[in-house]
């Protein structure tokens, strides 16, 4: 059952929804619908994003279950992941927060967050399984210091020159996105070095 739908992102809209048996209004798993070329497309991207359904580790959202589905209005397939979520604001609504406290993220909670990042990009890259997208909003924060990450990008998607152009053009995402990602090439490098640019925005809030 959908709840609510959240603020969209480049790549997709992004749904809260709960089990109808669950009397909970804040739902427990968020659904993020990716609009995709064709059905070929479709299939790739579903195909590629099975792995994510392997992930286990404790600053990783769980995956629980992704599928295809199409939309009859508009004639288009769309890329379903349906991810574990209980409302956690993500790291750059702390981020903001703290800006307009002008309050500064404790040395303690920066360090946890980079032992905790640096960890579960140890985790994925070691099943040669990368991120592709990681930046302060795809980062769930579930506790004092206590993070997650989440959205994962599939290849298929990610190097897609239509979503890509519309990707780049939101100012915040090239914060974030390693030299190499322009030219549509993705590796452990990549995300190791947007979790140094996440950090430093960190450091500067």
């Amino acid at each position: 059952q959908v709840l609510r739908q959240l603020q969209p992102g480049a790549l997709g809209t992004v749904l809260v929804a709960g089990l109808r048996a669950e009397s909970d209004a804040k739902g427990g798993f968020v659904i993020k619908q990716v609009e995709c070329a064709d059905e070929k497309q479709a299939n790739e991207a579903l195909k590629e994003a099975m792995d994510l359904l392997k992930l286990h580790h404790s600053n990783i959202c769980a995956y629980k279950e992704l599928f295809v589905t199409w939309d009859n209005e508009i004639s288009s397939p769309f890329l379903c992941l349906v991810m574990q979520h209980s409302g956690q604001v993500d790291l750059s609504s702390l981020i903001k927060t703290k800006r307009q406290k002008q309050e500064k993220i404790a040395d303690m909670v920066m360090m946890k967050f980079l032992g905790q990042m640096v960890d579960a990009l140890f985790y994925i890259h070691n099943q040669n399984i990368f991120h592709r997208n990681l930046k302060p909003s795809n980062i769930l924060v579930t506790g004092e210091a206590s993070f997650k990450l989440c959205d994962f990008g599939t290849e298929t998607l990610m190097t897609d020159k239509w979503k890509w152009k519309i990707r780049v053009e939101e100012s915040s995402s090239k914060c974030w996105m390693a030299p190499e990602a322009f030219r549509f090439s993705f590796s452990d490098k990549s995300d190791i070095w947007s979790l140094g640019c996440v950090l430093l925005d960190m450091m500067t809030s």
